[in-house]
C-alpha cells in the first residue's frame, strides 16, 4: 500500500480554540468537515495529547478559525509549537471573542464557526468531536489556507543536508530527530520544525558504535526519530509521535 496517496487528500488548516476553567487555548488542526446540513453539524479531530482536546472534552464547546493565505509561519509556530499547559497562547495575542466566550483569531482568518459537542468518539490517538454549529461568520474574502499552499509557500524550506562525513550527530531537544553531519545554522527540524538552536551535539562528536540491544538504555524510532529512554520498548509500545509499533525501534 502506498500511503503517500493520503497526501493527495485536500486539507485546510485551522486554529481550534477552547475555554475551560478560566483558561483559553488553541492548537493547529487540519481536520474540519461538515457532516450534515439539517441539523447543521461539523466534525473536528484533535490529538489527545493536545491540551485543547482536554478542554473541549470538559467544556463541550469550541471555535474554529479558518486560516487564510495571509497567515505566515509565526501563526503556526505560536499555536502549533508550544503547549497551552504551560503557556498562555492568548496573552497579548490579538483575538476576538464569540458569544460562547471562546476566542477566535481576529487576523489571518477568512471565517470562523462555533460548535457545541453532541458526540465524542475515541479514535485511539485522536478524539473526534461532532458538534452542532451555533454561530458562524465570514470575516474576509481571502482564500482559505490549504495544506498544499502551506507546504509550498509558508513552511520554511530546510537547508540542504551536507555530507555526513564529520562524524557529528545532533539530536533535536524537542522531538528526538537525529541529524548526522555538521548542523547548519539555518537548519530546520523536518519533524517539529524547530531551528538549530534546539539541537544538541551527541556524545563527543565522533561516530558512535550502535549499542547492543541488551545494553542499550535508549531506543530510537526509525520512522520519526523519537527516543524511548527506558530500555527496549515493550512489544505493545506505540510511538507517541508517529504511531508505529515497537518493531520500528532500534537501539541508540
Amino acid at each position: 500500500m502506498d500511503t503517500q496517496a493520503l497526501n493527495k487528500i485536500s486539507y485546510g488548516l485551522y486554529v481550534l480554540t477552547a475555554a475551560d476553567g478560566g483558561k483559553l487555548n488553541g492548537c493547529i488542526i487540519n481536520t474540519l468537515s461538515q457532516v450534515t446540513v439539517d441539523p447543521l453539524r461539523v466534525s473536528v479531530a484533535v490529538n489527545k495529547l493536545n491540551f485543547t482536546c482536554d478542554m473541549i472534552a470538559s467544556s463541550g464547546q469550541f471555535n474554529v478559525s479558518m486560516l487564510d493565505e495571509s497567515a505566515d509561519f509565526s501563526v503556526f509556530k505560536h499555536f502549533g509549537f508550544q503547549s497551552g499547559r504551560d503557556t498562555d497562547k492568548f496573552a497579548g495575542y490579538e483575538h476576538s471573542t464569540a458569544e460562547n466566550g471562546i476566542p477566535y483569531l481576529a487576523r489571518n482568518t477568512c471565517a470562523y464557526l462555533s460548535g457545541k459537542v453532541v458526540q465524542s468518539i475515541d479514535l485511539g490517538t485522536h478524539m473526534l468531536f461532532i458538534a452542532d454549529v451555533t454561530a458562524a461568520e465570514v470575516l474576509s474574502d481571502k482564500a482559505p489556507m490549504t495544506y498544499a499552499y502551506y507546504h509550498a509557500n509558508v513552511k520554511p524550506k530546510p537547508a540542504a543536508a551536507p555530507a555526513a562525513d564529520s562524524g557529528e550527530r545532533w539530536i533535536c531537544n524537542i522531538c528526538g530527530y537525529i541529524y548526522e553531519g555538521h548542523l547548519p545554522d539555518d537548519f530546520i527540524c523536518p519533524l517539529c520544525k524547530h531551528g538549530a538552536a534546539d539541537f544538541s551535539l551527541m556524545g563527543n562528536g565522533e561516530a558512535e558504535k550502535p549499542a547492543a540491544p541488551e545494553d542499550s538504555g535508549k531506543w530510537v524510532c526509525e520512522v520519526c526519530g523519537y527516543i524511548y529512554e527506558d530500555g527496549k520498548p515493550p512489544e505493545d509500545f506505540t510511538c507517541p509521535i508517529c504511531g508505529v509499533g515497537a518493531e520500528n525501534f532500534k537501539p541508540l
